[in-house]
């Protein structure tokens, strides 16, 4: 009896080892960074699953991409891999990146997310990645400035018109981010323009440029008068101008907070932050609508069932909100003391941030949504920026120089509608 019960367990130890499986997946975080993400799937992960994970770091860069690509065309893709939002649906089209909502459990395991965050992810209601870390539109205000001068920071655009006399008038600036004076930072900096008038850069359906609407002109309009009329920078030292107080109020992106606790300790009771400014609708509600970007973590396709499955169970660990808040609590803890927000509602609520801050990223990445996933969309954001720099550099009345971006934009959309139209039919 003893001989036979001795033999079932090694028959069943022999079967658990067959059975073991190794995915493999390429992660951009390495480092410190890498190091903590690794130990909690070797140390979580892998002893709640018995799935093994294979982790690669690699640097984000334009040639990634084309790896990726090279990597998916052969046959040598990982199971999992990181990509910056925009890129996941550009290869889901090509057919090579796995559509996550066709697993039955995919609406529980996104339950924690914010849903602005898996717009980008989305193309025709097939949802092609998860996203982890997020970058979102926010304002930036010196309190003691402020007080000094008996001003509040601005709930709208029109009181940040107002308030823009004010500082001028004391030597010093407002500034509305162009990331650099960047294509992507003219894009990003007008998207809340238009989201918060319920409206995009595209149709509804994706296949054209809504550019020529009247929103989209009173959007632009309103947004491209701030470098114009209001003189705002179109770069500048953002952590050295808000240190020394020069630009005491800026809308800009999230990652400055970390860098003014970390790195400007002398600034600690003289700064906050609030929602970047809204627009008033015709029943007195304000939208406070703003860009949201992501990493995101998506399933090349996998035609080995075990491994893809794997693969699946990865990802469902990752995007959970216990997983993603440990994850943000173990790189502040760390000797880099990261101050990084991921997708799911909890990492926007925890005790990283101070408590009075909470409450504004909450409500900001409620609001926020991630830029429309469009077939050759790029194309509109590249003419969009070249209308705003026409008129900011070249005084061009803004409706004509909108009309052209809209006219070129879509001569560009149907050249890139007809090149994935194979693949397109697919999904």
């Amino acid at each position: 009896m003893r001989k036979a019960t001795f033999l079932l367990v090694i028959v069943f130890l022999f079967g658990m080892l067959a059975s073991a499986v190794e995915i493999t997946a390429w992660v951009t975080y390495g480092g410190v960074m890498g190091n903590i993400l690794k130990e909690m799937i070797d140390k979580d992960f892998t002893p709640k699953t018995g799935i093994k994970v294979r982790y690669e770091p690699y640097m984000v860069d334009a040639a990634f991409f084309q790896k990726a690509l090279l990597a998916l065309a052969t046959g040598d893709a990982p199971d999992v891999m990181t990509l910056s939002a925009g890129q996941v649906v550009d290869l889901a089209l090509r057919g090579a990146i796995e559509d996550l909502s066709s697993f039955p459990d995919y609406k529980k395991a996104v339950a924690d997310i914010y849903p602005g965050a898996l717009r980008t992810l989305t193309y025709k209601d097939h949802v092609f990645g998860l996203p982890f870390e997020l970058g979102w539109t926010i304002s930036f205000y010196r309190s003691d400035i402020f007080t000094e001068l008996g001003l509040n920071p601005p709930n709208t655009w029109d009181e940040f018109k107002k308030i823009i006399p004010k500082i001028q008038a004391q030597g010093k600036s407002t500034y509305l981010s162009t990331i650099g004076n960047t294509p992507d930072g003219h894009v990003r900096a007008f998207f809340p323009f238009i989201y918060q008038r319920n409206q995009d850069i595209f149709t509804e359906d994706g296949l054209r440029s809504n550019l020529d609407s009247q929103a989209a002109l009173e959007a632009f309009r309103e947004f491209t008068s701030f470098y114009t009329e209001y003189k705002s920078p179109l770069e500048l030292p953002e952590i050295e101008a808000f240190s020394n107080g020069d630009t005491p109020y800026m809308v800009t992106l999230n990652w400055l907070y970390s860098k003014f606790i970390l790195g400007k300790p002398q600034l600690k009771g003289k700064w906050g932050i609030t929602q970047a400014p809204g627009t008033v609708d015709a029943k007195g509600k304000i939208n406070k609508n703003v860009p949201l970007s992501s990493f995101a973590f998506a399933m090349p396709v996998n035609k080995n069932q075990e491994r893809r499955q794997a693969a699946w169970e990865f990802l469902k660990w990752i995007a959970s909100d216990a997983v993603q808040k440990e994850f943000q609590k173990r790189i502040y803890e760390s000797p880099e003391e990261w101050i990084l927000v991921f997708g799911t509602k909890g990492t926007a609520n925890s005790e990283v941030f101070a408590e009075k801050d909470r409450k504004i990223i909450d409500a900001t990445l409620r609001e926020a949504i991630g830029p429309k996933a469009v077939v050759g969309g790029y194309q509109t954001y590249r003419y969009l920026s070249f209308a705003f720099s026409k008129v900011v550099m070249q005084k061009e009345d803004p409706k004509k120089a909108l009309l052209e971006a809209t006219k070129d934009s879509n001569t560009e959309l149907i050249k890139k509608q007809k090149e994935f139209e194979r693949f397109v039919k697919r999904l």
